[in-house]
Parts: C-alpha cells; structure tokens; sequence
C-alpha cells in the first residue's frame, strides 16, 4: 500500500510538506484570492499598483516553486531523500521563501481585508439609518445599540451567576436529604424523618426536571405575585418586594438545584467506599467523614458538572423574557422590533452567548487546574509511618531526602537490591 497514489498522497499531507510547501501554498492562494478581491478607499494597494502585483507574484513564484517540489516528491518517491530538494542549503531556502509568501500574504490581507473592514465599520457608525448589507447592518446596530446590549449581557450574567451559586448551596442541601436512609440503629422518629426526606428530594428532583424552565418562570412569577397581591398590596408594592430579577433568580435557583443535586450525588457515589471507612477508623463521625473527606472529593468529581450547568444557566436565562425580564436575548427582542431585521441581531446574539461561554469554559478550566493540586508525589522510602500512610509530598527538593525517596527502575533497581542482600548474606542470591 505504500507505492499507491492514496498512500501518496496521505503521507505528503500527514508528513512531508504540511509545514512548508503545503502551508505556504494555502497561504499564497488566500493572499492571491484577497488580490483579486475589490480594495476599499482606504487601501493602500489599489488594483493594478506596482507594489501589489509584487506581492501577488511573490505568491504566485511559492506556488510554483511548491509544485515543482510536489512532481519531485511524487517522481522520486523512493529516493527522494537523495534528490536536491534535500540539501540543508535549498531546506532553509525554501523556508525563507515560505517567510516571504506569507509576509506578502499578511500586507494583502491588511489592505483587502482589515481595512475593509475599517472602512465598513467607519461607514456604518457614521450612518444615518440601518444600511442594507448584513455586515454594515450589524455594525450599525452594536453601536448605536450598544448600550441595550451591555445591559443585557451584564444582566444575564448576573443572573446565570448568582443563580448557579444559590442553585449550588441548595444541592447541598437537597443532596443530603437525597442520600438518607433509614438506619437499624435509628428509632422511629428519626427513621420517619429520614424516609419523608429522602422521598421530598425525589419528588422534588423528578418535578422540576420533568417540566420547563419557561413553565417555572411563568408560574413562580404568577404565583408568588397573586399571594402578594391577596394581601392588599399595590402593584408598585408588589414589583418592589418581587421584581422580575427576584422572580427569575428564584426560577433559575430551583430549577439548577435539582440537576446539581444529581450531579452532586454522582460525584459522592464516585468516592471510594474505602474512603468513608478510613475517616470512621481515625474516629470521625459519619457527619465529619462527610464534611471533611467525602464531600470535598464529590466536589472536585462533579467540577466540570457544576460548570457545565453555569454555561447553561447563561444560554437557559433566555427563557426568563416571557415575564418581561430584560436580559439579552430580551433586548435582541426589542432591537428587532425597532430595526425590523432579525439576521443581524440575531447574529449578534450568537456572537455575544459565545463570547460568554467561552470566558466561562476558560475560567472554569483554570479553576480544574487549580484543584488538581501538585502532581510532586512520591513514595517516601525513608520514614516507616510516612510509608504505611502512602505517599508524601515534601517541600524541600534538591536535598538528601529526595536522594532517599527517590523511585528506581530498570537495571539501576536490579543492581540495588543485589548490593542490598549481598550486603545482609554476604552473596548475592540468584547472581550469575
């Protein structure tokens, strides 16, 4: 299979000119297709320009140069190490050449694309109505709606953030009422109490994942308003006690709160049966095992979870516009009804929620790094207790210690243990 033409050609995309022929040549045909492309007024390299057919034919020379070294691979392909193409001198050449195609690519795509783009923007901010073109359009509608969209986006995130942080606290609480089980030990009392928790969490948990968060936001808002209201408040009154932000707040809290508490439960069946016995053995209570050594470890398991469900809170808020809450995808709403044009705002939008999660995805990353901890453990050799514990992480490196706890493999270990019962035998057993 190595001589056939898809061998060929797979090991030459994999291998042999992804880097310089391959990738200067893609570079050299985009620079060529920004040339051919219309120059804005603001271009410094206008169709026809000296300097611009130089830097168009530096492209078109790398294509060249990058098909002639491709019917050299593909006619010696056996012994193409030996060809000419092989010689250090040509190999730095020819990347110095890759050099300049892409540097004549990069001043192409300055004036045909960025200062294109420059001109655009300029041209949409300065205009007095929405122009036609999608790209002008949704540069007209960022700026001269921008205070709307900032608002809108620093709503959302308030509200995905302090939502997922209650929603948190609340699996906490809901999780532990979730994993009670009646015990022998326990007396009636405590064994009722214990079923009707672990049946409310259920319940609990099986309703608000079984109905929408566009449903709850409805009949939270309504419900809550109509007990205000029967108590002879005002609307003024009523709006000042349960505002619309208070409203989707509570709707998003609850609804978080019965997906973290699974997530959370996953992450507490995730830790070791061991671990729970170890922490009871030193003579905690089941309550400080739970605190100080299961709890900590279902945290750190269900992480990436808790973050999943932060990014969804800042797509989900979107929901919350159907009681009249302005958060993002409500102030995209109200644009499109000023505008009367959907796909730019809509585009907007799109741009603005993935903005978010990717700061969120980031952030939540550096978060999962950070409690990862040090990864510096080693087997400490020289202490017997610190042995039977398992591992030790010591501060100091560089120091006899380390010499001492320090693991060996391969033949460095064989020799070692030879010279260690020689030592106590006076012979080595087994040696040859």
């Amino acid at each position: 299979m190595r001589g056939t033409p898809a061998s060929r050609g797979q090991s030459f995309i994999a291998r042999d000119h992804r880097y310089v022929y391959l990738g200067g040549s893609v570079i050299a045909l985009v620079g060529l297709s920004l040339w051919y492309s219309a120059p804005s007024p603001y271009s410094f390299l206008p169709a026809g320009s000296v300097p611009g057919t130089a830097l168009a034919a530096v492209c078109y020379f790398f294509l060249v140069v990058s098909t002639l070294a491709l019917l050299v691979k593909w006619t010696h392909w056996s012994s193409y190490g030996e060809t000419i193409l092989k010689r250090p001198a040509l190999v730095r050449l020819s990347r110095y050449l890759s050099y300049l195609d892409a540097a004549a690519a990069a001043l192409l795509a300055l004036d045909r694309f960025v200062l294109k783009l420059a001109y655009v923007v300029h041209a949409a901010v300065h205009a007095e109505s929405n122009p036609t073109d999608t790209l002008s359009s949704m540069v007209y509608m960022a700026y001269n709606q921008r205070s709307l969209f900032v608002t809108g986006v620093w709503t959302t995130v308030q509200l995905a953030l302090a939502g997922t942080a209650i929603a948190f606290v609340l699996a906490l609480l809901m999780v532990f009422l979730r994993i009670q089980e009646p015990d022998k030990r326990n007396n009636d009392f405590v064994k009722i109490i214990k079923i009707v928790a672990n049946k409310f969490a259920r319940f609990y948990i099986f309703v608000i994942r079984g109905t929408p968060m566009m449903v709850q936001s409805l009949i939270f808002y309504y419900a809550i308003f109509n007990l205000f209201k029967r108590t002879g408040m005002s609307v003024t009154e009523i709006n000042r006690v349960w505002s619309l932000f208070i409203s989707g707040l509570v709707t998003v809290s609850l609804n978080s709160t019965a997906y973290l508490a699974e997530v959370l439960r996953g992450g507490i069946l995730a830790v070791d049966a061991g671990q729970m016995e170890a922490a009871r053995s030193l003579g905690m209570t089941h309550w400080q095992a739970m605190r100080r050594v299961v709890f900590p470890q279902a945290i750190k398991n269900s992480l990436p979870a808790i973050g999943n469900e932060f990014i969804i809170n800042i797509k989900d808020s979107s929901v919350m516009f159907i009681i009249g809450f302005t958060e993002f995808f409500a102030q995209h709403r109200y644009i499109v009804g000023v505008n009367n044009m959907y796909f730019p705002s809509a585009t907007i939008e799109m741009i603005g929620y993935l903005t978010l999660t990717l700061i969120a995805s980031l952030i939540l990353r550096l978060v999962e790094k950070l409690m990862d901890g040090s990864d510096s453990y080693e087997l400490a050799q020289g202490d017997q207790l610190v042995m039977a514990a398992g591992t030790y992480s010591h501060p100091d490196r560089g120091t006899p210690f380390d010499e001492v706890n320090r693991e060996y493999t391969g033949e460095e270990k064989r020799n070692r243990i030879r010279i260690g019962l020689k030592n106590r035998n006076g012979s080595t057993r087994g040696g040859r």
